[in-house]
């Protein structure tokens, strides 16, 4: 298993799909932050971080300070099984990508 990600070269966008939901909410979360790297992902996340920061923060005064009341962080990506994403792989991504490997399959490289 270790091999699958040492064989891969640092910047090589590799496609990853869900096969299994995780039962530990820990690899759930880890598997969600891999999906957020995808481009597409980050763009959409982006553009809306953005407009919450323009729009929907809502600024008001407390004890003679600004206090912003912050709209909650956008969730793009949703985690089931059959799911596919690709990302640029970089060596700082082995270790997670090992660590829950049993959940993804590598459909292209």
């Amino acid at each position: 298993m270790a091999t699958a990600t040492a064989s891969i070269k640092p910047g090589t966008k590799v496609t990853y799909k869900v096969i299994k939901m995780p039962a530990a909410e820990s690899v759930r979360k880890t598997i969600f932050r891999l999906m957020r790297m995808e481009a597409r992902v980050q763009k959409a996340l982006d553009l809306l971080a953005k407009r919450r920061a323009k729009t929907d923060n809502k600024h008001n005064q407390r004890g003679g300070r600004t206090w912003i009341s912050r709209k909650t962080a956008s969730r793009v990506v949703v985690l089931k099984p059959g799911i596919s994403f690709t990302i640029s792989y970089t060596n700082q991504l082995a270790p997670d990508i090992r660590s829950v490997q049993k959940y993804l399959q590598q459909t292209s490289k």
